[in-house]
């Protein structure tokens, strides 16, 4: 421990300095010297006061000091009674140190002394401490008549006070805090008062130095108990008598204030910043009643050594609201700042005042006794909409700051959590567990393959009921979360695999701003997220994302079929889509049709006919040919008379585990067949059904939860199995038999396994996992996707000839219904016979309605291979044609006046239709698997870490877009401009990030550059909210196109006139390391990435123009295009300079997307360091743009937000320490605006 000599020797010799004990003591000094070594006695005057002995120079009690001795871990020790040579002798015995002697004059003198040293050890004063707890505590009834702060937090009465109102630098309060029902949490509720403090006459120290003043609030409910309990604290100023401070206090009802609340305002000068170690100045005592009283309140400060100075508290009360008709700019949106049109204003105007005596209302003001008096000073409340509704757990923290015209801005500061944090991941979980299941069932449902092929499809299968597992552990970890009440994640834990899905300290910083000379509101709301990336414990580096999408491009680059693989993807993809679309035009045409509102129905008809003619062109024969010669060549085929003679393969084992899930095509239960009990998947008779007992009534829906033990135990038999075909590969040659196949692989039998492997399969096969994958189900359902492992693929040819036939029926209806009973039928050509596929046994499930009407002739510009819908009237027809005879057969015999039921007559066209469709997808998921089998082994490995990683990284950005989003529509008022821009255009979302290319930031930067750049494919849709007292999105759709449905407040779609409102926003990622590592790292690819996100920036510009619109800028045109184009200008020239740590890119990003209504994101590894920094810094930059903060006040404001802001709070909530994680050497490398103040950082573990 260091000392300071000065410090110490002005409490020794300062008068006002109370001592323990005081008196003549013979110290025995140890003095060395070159030639020898010798004690000295010396008789002197000592001082004991806590656990330091003072000694001075002689006898004399007023002369200088000659040193002191630490009493710390101390035992005195008296050797002998009697008195020797030296005196009355004892030792003071150290644990790590020689003892010290000292003698005394007499006996009792010794023992005062030893009796004294004795208590003021650490143990004694923590002994005396708890029983003046248990007095205080016995004695509630009584009245203290010395009410002395014990700085001892307790908790408070209710959770709000907890979160709103309580400093939060309470770090020895380890109870979890328990969330209120945001019923409770009424960020919007009237204060009894607020209140700005400021002293004056404060005493000097000893040396004459002004003190580093602070002031403590402490309440003490009446009837509760007798223990001070801190409720809030101002900043600390530096060497001043009469400070100022920004920082207000608020007193609400739901924290329990009444007028009787007794407040003791305790003032301390700050001799240490680092340690906050202080000394108490006085206090004052006052009721709560007495400040909602009077607006100004000067009370004396007491303390032991009398008067020490005063403390001027000036407060606001709230009165019935004023309107604010002649207000002017209330009712737009300055500047991207959100203001309230009147009359549903958002900020509540109240005017203050104190009634004298005689009834006269006095203005008050918040300075001291030497300013003169002020105008009038209003108390402003911001009206928060519905932010209760998608956030929780707020925290704030009001200031009062003055302009440059000497008016008054009411800053108040709002941390928030989003309620959204675990039910966007948990819903995109389902998704993707949903999808994992389609693949295991398309790999299985190619059957059994032979030779090399058999592990490649188990390779296949082990991938993908890993990442089956992954995802389903991960959804479970996020329930149980949100189970208790969690809405965010550590960046203590950020490295936990468990809540990897989860974005890290995930928090909306929320600051309101008034301006009461100007007339001018607004609010800025700034999402701070962690990076969006995977982190790995170990601290690993994989190079991101980036690098991992360039080698896995390299590596399609060297496959042949790595582009039939992505073909045959989107072509899936697309199939389902389409079906989607068609399926849904299929239920409003029934809708129509039970209305009889035959003018509507040709529209959707026609759309209906262009969406399957795109499905139709979607697969290319040759593709399909191919596969299907593949299976042919590679699948084992059983023989009938040898099915229930030899036992079944391990392969066919595992695939009788796939079980009890349905999945089914997104359909219509008109359109759809009751599903009925299906055959065995691999039919071999009644034994074989014990071993995988399957029962419908056991079946679960997808969204039931799975057994992550049974889903690990399947896993674990097909790695074995694979491991067991790779040594015998690797054992074997293979040698080719009269087939073609190989011969040590393709007899792979149960009996061939190793016992422990039998064992296994033979445990999975007794007990089948619950709630896994149903194959049986899915290829047994009239709208199964799948085809069974047994079943032979449909020709592609007769699917398509199905769907035109299907298509041609329901359109000719469909005329019918419209009265255009004398169109005839579009006549087709015959289709071809399909292929004899050799090898196959079972026949396909359904036999397909083919119609076989005669063709027309064709064009010379027409081959037989297009297939085109002609819906024309029949004079559109070839000249070559011969005339069609008039009339239709699908309506022949049908009377339109008879004819009542049009839905029964359109049902089963369209059913037959919907299964012809089924059929299409079952063939295209088949082909894909076909691809992705023939590709090659470390492609699929590294495509699946790709895919973990990117749904992870996704998983985080869009929890933070839809947080952001949801804030936006709930949080402040929705006008018109703001509504047509969504519509129109789409909202701009810019993200700043402050990481530095070096190190483990690498990869963060380039898992958030795939993470952004993926947002602008997913799409938007506002639809009005249901009245649920939390709205939730909901998310729907595939890895390619997804779908977030976003609850809105009834009104605004309303107002807007429509029922909903789809959108897609424009992501811009702006990137600027700021720390030491931004020197060492590389900045070429950071450069690189900011110009191309300045290009989508100026791009979304010139769209916004054009609109013609001005949906966030005031009337005044000097914040209008003019101020955007400049914007832009500069900044492409700070980014052509290509400078390093240039900080102004991304301030002139932020006014930007300020300026055109975007949203905005603040990041770095951990949103808490770095991003409390930036966060701060674009506060105080707009306090300064719209508000009129002087210049010369932002450090002293920047400072006291982030000592005593949110931010700091938002530490304590991740690490439970009030420090930013700097070091002095990484504050100074940071740039000049970005530091923190002193005494707000030091080490602490991120």
């Amino acid at each position: 421990m260091r000392f300071n000599e000065p410090e110490l020797a002005s409490l020794a010799s300062n008068i006002t300095t109370r001592f323990d004990k005081e008196g003549l003591l013979i110290i025995t000094e140890r003095q060395e010297s070159i030639f020898r070594r010798s004690d000295v006695k010396l008789e002197c005057w000592c001082k004991l006061r806590g656990n330091l002995l003072f000694y001075l120079k002689d006898k004399n009690p007023k002369s200088s000091v000659a040193g002191a001795v630490v009493l710390q871990d101390c035992q005195p020790r008296i050797h002998n009674d009697e008195p020797d040579l030296e005196g009355y002798v004892f030792d003071l015995d150290f644990k790590d140190s020689p003892s010290q002697r000292i003698g005394t004059h007499s006996a009792a003198d010794r023992l005062d002394w030893v009796r004294s040293i004795e208590a003021c050890s650490n143990e004694q004063i923590d002994l005396q401490i708890k029983q003046l707890q248990e007095q205080i505590a016995a004695a509630t009834t009584t009245t203290m008549g010395n009410r002395i702060n014990q700085g001892l937090p307790l908790p408070l009465p209710l959770p709000m006070a907890s979160t709103m109102l309580t400093d939060t630098w309470r770090a020895s309060s380890s109870a979890p805090a328990v969330e209120a029902p945001f019923e409770d949490l009424e960020l919007s509720e009237l204060p009894i008062c607020e209140t700005a403090v400021s002293c004056d006459n404060l005493p000097l120290d000893g040396f004459g130095r002004a003190p580093n003043p602070r002031v403590i609030c402490s309440l003490l409910q009446p009837g509760e108990d007798c223990i001070w309990r801190q409720h809030a604290r101002t900043e600390l100023q530096e060497r001043t008598r009469t400070p100022q401070f920004l920082c207000t206090i608020r007193f609400l009802r739901s924290a329990g204030f009444k007028a009787a609340t007794r407040l003791l305002f305790s003032v301390h000068d700050v001799r240490e910043r680092v340690s906050h170690t202080s000394l108490p100045l006085g206090h004052a005592e006052v009721a709560l009643g007495v400040i909602q009283d009077a607006t100004r309140l000067r009370l004396p400060l007491s303390s032991p050594r009398g008067e020490c100075g005063f403390i001027t508290l000036a407060s606001w009360t709230p009165e019935p609201a004023i309107e604010m008709s002649h207000a002017t700019g209330l009712g737009k949106t300055m500047h991207g700042l959100t203001q309230p049109p009147p009359p549903r204003s958002t900020t509540q105007l109240f005017e203050n005042g104190a009634i004298s005596r005689k009834g006269a209302r006095q203005k008050g003001h918040r300075r001291t006794q030497s300013l003169p008096l002020r105008l009038g000073v209003r108390l402003f409340v911001p009206h928060q909409c519905g932010v209760a509704r998608v956030c929780a757990n707020p925290y704030q923290h009001s200031y009062r700051l003055q302009s440059t015209l000497g008016a008054d801005i009411s800053v108040l500061e709002t941390l928030l959590e989003s309620r959204t944090c675990c039910a966007v991941p948990q819903q995109l979980l389902s998704i993707w567990i949903q999808r994992e299941k389609e693949l295991l069932q398309e790999i299985s449902g190619m059957g059994e393959l032979s030779g090399e092929w058999r592990w490649r499809q188990m390779n296949l299968l082990e991938e993908h009921l890993r990442l089956l597992k992954d995802y389903s552990q991960a959804k479970q970890n996020i329930q149980q979360l949100m189970r208790d009440g969690i809405y965010y994640k550590r960046s203590a834990t950020k490295t936990d695999e468990a809540l990897e899905f989860l974005p890290v300290n995930l928090h909306v910083q929320r600051m309101w701003a008034q301006n009461d000379a100007m007339q001018r509101c607004g609010v800025l709301d700034i999402i701070t997220v962690g990076a969006f990336t995977r982190h790995d414990a170990k601290g690993r580096k994989c190079g991101g994302l980036i690098k991992l999408l360039q080698e896995s491009k390299s590596w399609k680059l060297e496959q042949s079929n790595a582009c039939k693989v992505q073909a045959a993807n989107d072509a899936v993809q697309a199939t389902k889509q389409l079906r989607k679309e068609i399926v849904e035009l299929m239920s409003q045409l029934l809708q129509l049709a039970s209305r009889r509102s035959a003018r509507d129905m040709m529209p959707l008809c026609n759309e209906m006919v262009s969406k399957t003619r795109t499905l139709l062109n979607i697969w290319e024969p040759s593709i399909v040919e191919e596969a299907v010669t593949f299976l042919e060549r590679h699948r084992i085929i059983e023989e009938p008379d040898n099915v229930l003679m030899e036992p079944m393969s391990p392969f066919r084992k595992i695939t009788q585990q796939l079980s009890a899930l349905e999945l089914k095509s997104p359909q219509l239960e008109d359109f759809a067949t009751p599903v009925v009990a299906p055959p065995d998947l691999w039919p071999r008779g009644q034994p074989l059904m014990r071993s995988n007992s399957w029962h419908p009534s056991s079946c679960l829906s997808p969204s039931s939860s799975l057994d992550i033990n049974a889903i690990d135990t399947l896993q674990h038999v097909v790695k074995c199995y694979n491991a067991h075909l790779r040594s015998l590969e690797q054992r074997e040659p293979l040698v080719p038999r009269c087939g073609g196949e190989p011969s040590s692989l393709a007899e792979v039998t149960y009996q061939s396994l190793p016992p422990s492997l039998q064992d296994r399969v033979e445990m999975r096969g007794s007990q089948p996992p619950a709630g896994f994958l149903d194959t049986k189900l899915m290829s047994s359902s009239p709208s199964a996707n799948y085809y069974r492992p047994t079943e032979e693929p449909e020709p592609l040819d007769l699917t398509q000839l199905n769907i035109e036939a299907s298509v041609m029926c329901l359109v000719s209806k469909l005329k019918f219904f419209c009265g255009r009973c004398d169109s005839p039928a579009i006549r087709l050509r015959h289709p071809r016979e399909p292929l004899k596929r050799e090898g196959f046994t079972v026949a396909p499930q359904q036999t397909p309605d083919v119609i076989t009407a005669a063709p027309p002739l064709l064009s010379a510009g027409q081959t037989t291979q297009q297939r085109k819908l002609d819906l024309a009237m029949p004079a559109a027809a070839s000249a070559a044609a011969p005339a069609p005879k008039k009339g239709n057969k699908f309506t022949d015999g049908l009377d339109l006046s008879l004819t009542t039921d049009w839905v029964g007559e359109l049902r089963p066209s369209m059913r037959k239709l919907r299964q012809a469709m089924d059929r299409l997808l079952k063939t295209a998921r088949l082909m894909h698997s076909v691809q992705r089998l023939q590709q090659d082994v470390r492609c699929n490995r590294l495509q699946a870490t790709i895919t973990y990683r990117r749904d992870v990284c996704f998983s985080q950005a869009l929890t933070s877009l839809v947080s952001a989003l949801m804030l936006r529509l709930w949080g402040s008022e929705m006008d018109d401009a703001y509504l047509s821009l969504l519509r129109e255009l789409g909202p701009l979302a810019y993200f700043e990030g402050l990481l530095s290319l070096y190190g483990t930031e690498i990869d963060m930067w380039s898992d958030m550059c795939i993470a952004i750049e993926d947002l602008s494919s997913v799409g938007f849709t506002l639809v009005s909210s249901s009245g649920e007292t939390a709205p939730m999105p909901r998310i729907t759709g595939s890895r390619q196109a997804l779908e977030v449905m976003l609850p809105t407040p009834q009104h605004v779609l309303a107002s807007a006139g429509c029922l909903a409102i789809n959108f897609k926003i424009t992501p811009v990622f702006f990137n600027i390391g700021i720390n030491e590592k931004a020197t060492l790292g590389q900045t070429h690819e950071q450069h690189r990435s900011n110009l191309d996100n300045y290009l989508r920036i100026s791009q979304y510009f010139s769209r916004y123009r054009k609109l013609g619109m001005n949906a966030t800028a005031s009337a005044d045109a000097s914040y209008g295009d003019y101020e955007l184009q400049s914007l832009l200008s500069y900044m492409e020239q700070q980014l052509r300079a290509n400078v390093s740590k240039n900080v102004r890119i991304l301030h002139l990003a932020e006014d930007a997307c300020r300026l055109m209504g975007g949203l905005r994101f603040t990041s770095c590894k951990s949103a808490k360091d770095r991003t409390g920094m930036a966060v701060t810094l674009e506060q105080c930059r707009v306090l300064v743009r719209e508000f009129h903060l002087p210049a010369k006040n932002v450090p002293y404001a920047l400072s006291t937000m982030r000592s005593e802001g949110t931010r700091m709070d938002n530490v304590f909530k991740n690490i439970g320490k009030h420090k930013y994680a700097f070091n002095l050497p990484q504050v100074i490398m940071l740039p000049a605006m970005y530091r923190p103040p002193v005494g707000a950082y030091g080490k602490a573990q991120t």
